[in-house]
């Protein structure tokens, strides 16, 4: 067994599927792809959000900036799992650019969870 059949085995198990037996039809790939769309549609809306709309909207309309870090909090959860959907949807269909994916993947969530650390932080600091 090759070194690329065994990480792609641990990739399966690490994301709780069963590897694909024969190729998915085209409408599989179109949702994994539409998934990943919504993903990448969610982290735009999110950086709007979070670094030009919140920091500078809130205090013109009166509102204090701790209500910013729950909302962050909950935005920064779902972008966590439309992730998560959008890489398993990917290895669910065995997507062509599923490997060129999981990087890109993985650090968006190393990020998402240094956020949701900074959030939880500023609340409980708070």
């Amino acid at each position: 067994m090759t070194t690329q059949n065994r990480t792609e085995r641990f990739v399966y198990r690490l994301l709780l599927l069963d590897p694909p037996q024969k190729t998915e039809p085209e409408s599989g790939v179109t949702r994994a792809e539409r998934a990943f769309g919504f993903s990448l549609v969610f982290s735009g809306v999110r950086c709007v959000l979070q670094y030009a709309i919140l920091p500078f909207v809130l205090p013109l309309i009166g509102i204090t900036a701790d209500v910013a870090a729950p909302l962050m909090l909950a935005i920064n959860v779902v972008a966590i799992v439309s992730i998560i959907y959008s890489v398993r949807r990917f290895w669910q269909v065995d997507y062509k650019y599923k490997w060129q994916y999981l990087p890109v993947a993985g650090v968006a969530l190393v990020i998402l969870v240094a956020f949701i650390a900074l959030d939880l932080h500023s609340l409980i600091g708070a």
